[in-house]
């Protein structure tokens, strides 16, 4: 969601530097992802591995993790809406928070498939 919105704001931005802010963004995407997000990841991939069956959905991080998830996503409703940063600053955000989220996720996936087949 975050990447195809950052996209659709490039297309309204008509800017020469698109393919930059995109390669901007995705690198420092994956940098995000793999020396922000690595340990976190396997922290709640090691909890869902050790939970009973019958755990809940939500059991697999941490409680105050989800507090941490609604002040930032509050944060970047505020900040999407407010008008106070310009898009062409917002854009290279989206695509990092974005291919840090989405490349991030393929561990969960990848942990998935594993234990079921």
């Amino acid at each position: 969601m975050l990447i195809s919105l950052a996209i659709k704001w490039l297309g309204d931005l008509q800017t020469q530097y698109s393919v930059l802010i995109i390669l901007a963004g995705v690198a420092s995407g994956l940098l995000v992802s793999v020396y922000g997000f690595t340990r976190i990841v396997r922290k709640n991939i090691q909890r869902i591995n050790d939970m009973d069956v019958r755990a809940s959905v939500f059991a697999f991080q941490v409680w105050h993790s989800y507090v941490l998830i609604l002040i930032m996503m509050s944060m970047g409703a505020f900040v999407r809406h407010s008008g106070l940063i310009p898009m062409i600053l917002k854009t290279p955000g989206y695509f990092t928070i974005g291919t840090a989220l989405s490349f991030s996720s393929l561990k969960y996936y990848t942990a998935f498939f594993r234990s079921i087949l």
